[in-house]
């Protein structure tokens, strides 16, 4: 059973007095503080998530501009090979075409020599034989 004394009421008021007093200084400000504090976290975590999604769509158009330059230095390069083949292609037929200039320069001084030995060769026939028949016939043909 309770026993109900003034020292029991005393406590009762004094408990309740304290309760009042405490949640008027402590308990109000603190929970205040917290709730501040939970906003600005939560403010924080949404700007960091803003953050990282605006950082991941800076990352995604700096890829897309990297891919961007690297098919245009694909191309430029591309451009600079078919620009070499043909050079070389032209090299190569302008080479072509003064070596076969060359050999036919010559051929035609090749059979120009060859003609003049014939000739030359022919003379020399003529003179041996010229030569030989006098010596055979012991008289000058």
């Amino acid at each position: 059973m309770i026993n109900l004394n003034p020292t029991l009421l005393v406590q009762l008021a004094v408990f309740l007095v304290l309760m009042f007093l405490l949640n008027r200084i402590l308990f109000r400000p603190m929970v205040r503080v917290l709730d501040e504090r939970h906003d600005r976290t939560a403010g924080r975590r949404e700007k960091a998530a803003q953050l990282d999604a605006e950082a991941e769509s800076m990352l995604a158009s700096y890829q897309a501009r990297v891919q961007e330059a690297r098919a245009e230095a694909d191309r430029a390069r591309m451009a600079l090979v078919r620009q070499g083949e043909a050079e070389r292609q032209k090299l190569l037929d302008a080479a072509a075409a003064d070596a076969e200039k060359t050999v036919a320069t010559i051929r035609a001084r090749v059979r120009s020599e060859a003609a003049d030995a014939r000739k030359d060769l022919h003379q020399e026939a003529d003179r041996l034989a010229a030569a030989a028949a006098t010596r055979i016939l012991g008289r000058i043909i």
